[in-house]
């Protein structure tokens, strides 16, 4: 479903003013495309596009009347209007990332277990926090956090361990040691790998259970 909206430019006392593809249009603003054919919708150039006026002497005020490098001009150098479903999807990766981020790293205080994402989520409906698109992430992870200690027993943590893998589990234990923890130092040899590693509260369940997997139960494993 195409999402219409209008994008524009004012120079000089004048506007130039297109319609785009709302979401494609804010790809090439934001530096993920360059597909100017797909996000131009009309391919003319007005100076009301209520009115329907088209605008003239492009050459002469803009340098050009090649359509696509207009476009590509008034898009990235102007101004994108977002429509209502691009904001509610963009609301939405927001509060998932912020989601991810907390529930990975949040430890319950009661139990110093990790709080699982479920209830994270659960919590999250109970504060009805309103993710704004056009405020920094970090802020809002940090107003998230402070609405939920007070409703949930939580603080953000990881755990410190050290494990020793035979060497033949080495490269495949590598790989999620990789995904989900910050490798400290680690050290191999004919016999066995050992590394030194940090990994968030909310990934140790999973971490542990992959390496006891892959190994077979095989493994010497200490929380330092």
């Amino acid at each position: 479903m195409v999402d219409r909206v209008t994008a524009k430019l004012e120079k000089n006392g004048k506007r130039y003013e297109i319609e785009v593809d709302c979401e494609k249009a804010m790809d090439i603003k934001e530096g993920r495309s360059e597909d100017v054919d797909s996000a131009l919708l009309v391919e003319k150039v007005f100076k009301d596009i209520k009115k329907g006026e088209v605008a003239g002497n492009l050459q002469k005020e803009l340098g050009t009347d090649d359509i696509r490098k207009l476009a590509l001009k008034i898009i990235k150098e102007g101004e994108v209007q977002l429509s209502t479903a691009y904001k509610q999807k963009k609301s939405e990766m927001l509060k998932k990332r912020i989601v991810d981020k907390i529930a990975g790293m949040a430890i319950d205080l009661n139990t110093n277990l990790p709080i699982p994402k479920q209830r994270i989520e659960i919590a999250m409906q109970q504060v009805h926090h309103n993710f704004d698109i056009n405020k920094p992430e970090k802020d809002q992870f940090e107003e998230v956090l402070i609405k939920l200690k007070k409703i949930l027993p939580i603080k953000l943590g990881e755990f410190n361990y050290s494990i020793d893998v035979p060497i033949q589990y080495a490269n495949d234990a590598m790989l999620y040691l990789k995904r989900l923890t910050n490798i400290k130092d680690s050290t191999r040899n004919d016999n066995s790998l050992v590394v030194n590693f940090s990994v968030k509260a909310g990934n140790e369940n999973e971490l542990l259970s992959k390496l006891k997997s892959i190994t077979h139960g095989n493994l010497n494993i200490k929380k330092i």
